[in-house]
């Protein structure tokens, strides 16, 4: 995909608009009670962490650039690794958050939507 090329040849803005996204992410668990988007009470927050994650993990997988094939299974780990790590890390700012809580479910939510996000751009490819 073009865009997909652009942003890495372009590592700085790919880097800027991973970090803002990330900051946007801290933003929204710092609020107290978020409102629900979807109308399903039970899936919701599995849902919404699987998508907020698969994005991280997608734009993560395309700052972390390779042109080595044999190191592009280390893209997927490392872009993997540090949302699954950002992931906990935004579960436990959470527990101080009054309203919220720390949740093991949606640390696992987060990494599974890493994974499909980071193998969605390699999909794209």
């Amino acid at each position: 995909m073009k865009l997909i090329h652009w942003l890495e040849e372009h590592s700085r803005v790919t880097w800027g608009i991973t970090l803002t996204y990330m900051l946007i992410i801290f933003l929204i668990s710092s609020i107290p009670y978020p409102p629900q988007p979807l109308p399903l009470k039970v899936y919701t927050p599995f849902i919404e962490h699987i998508l907020e994650y698969a994005v991280l993990g997608f734009l993560l997988s395309v700052a972390i650039k390779t042109e080595n094939k044999k190191m592009l299974k280390w893209t997927i780990f490392w872009a993997i690794l540090i949302a699954t790590i950002y992931g906990i890390t935004d579960e436990i700012h959470q527990s101080f958050v009054p309203g919220r809580t720390a949740s093991f479910y949606d640390i696992l939510s987060d990494c599974v939507g890493a994974i499909m996000g980071s193998f969605f751009k390699f999909l794209l490819r």
